[in-house]
């Protein structure tokens, strides 16, 4: 009507508005948390509203056929090794023509097993030789002293040039000339297995040489 008063530039301003909010509520989802970035400006915002869209909300999935790692060894594999082995028997009365002379004229002599699989080669030398029940070897004339040995191995260990081998059980000797038969028996087949010099063997925690000495 003429006669009303126009209304003024901020009341429609503040209309316009409220009716735009109406509208953008009636449309669409609930709106997005404003993102902040570095720039400003309606394409900065869009970039990164649509970067945030395209996030994933979680890990791809596995692809088909393969399967997760097993679980680790709770202890690394033990290696082995095949080769034969060296024992020690003696030829009585030998004089050391056949090997190193021992006590009353023997010798010492070295013999070697089919290849055997082993992963200590001081263990495998020395339980071959304690559980040999054969008192002699065939048409060699090789004596073995140890044959009524109730023995079993223990443990080795080399320090520089020498290695000790425990034993534990029974041992028994025939005599004065038995002992260094024992003695050489067990002390060069553990010397040749470890790869030393020196070779020191104990019988429950006693050195041979004594352990015998006090049977």
């Amino acid at each position: 009507m003429s006669g009303s008063p126009a209304p003024s530039r901020s009341l429609l301003a503040l209309a316009a508005f409220g009716l735009a909010f109406t509208l953008g509520g009636c449309v669409g989802g609930p709106a997005r948390a404003p993102v902040t970035t570095a720039g400003s400006g309606t394409g900065t915002a869009a970039t990164a509203a649509a970067a945030a869209t395209d996030l994933p909300t979680s890990a791809p999935p596995a692809p088909s056929g393969s399967s997760a790692p097993g679980p680790s060894p709770l202890a690394p594999q033990t290696s082995t090794t095949t080769s034969p082995l060296t024992i020690f028997y003696v030829a009585l009365n030998d004089k050391g023509q056949s090997g190193p002379m021992i006590g009353c004229g023997d010798s010492i002599v070295a013999t070697e097993t089919p290849p055997v699989i082993y992963a200590s080669q001081v263990e495998a030398a020395m339980s071959d030789l304690i559980t040999d029940r054969d008192a002699r070897h065939g048409q060699s004339g090789l004596v073995n002293t140890l044959s009524d040995a109730n023995l079993e191995f223990v443990s080795s260990s080399v320090d520089g040039d020498t290695v000790t081998v425990e034993l534990a059980g029974e041992l028994s000797s025939g005599g004065v000339c038995d002992d260094p038969r024992i003695v050489a028996q067990l002390r060069y087949t553990a010397m040749v297995a470890a790869g030393t010099g020196e070779a020191k063997v104990l019988i429950n925690g006693i050195e041979v040489n004594k352990y015998l000495s006090q049977k």
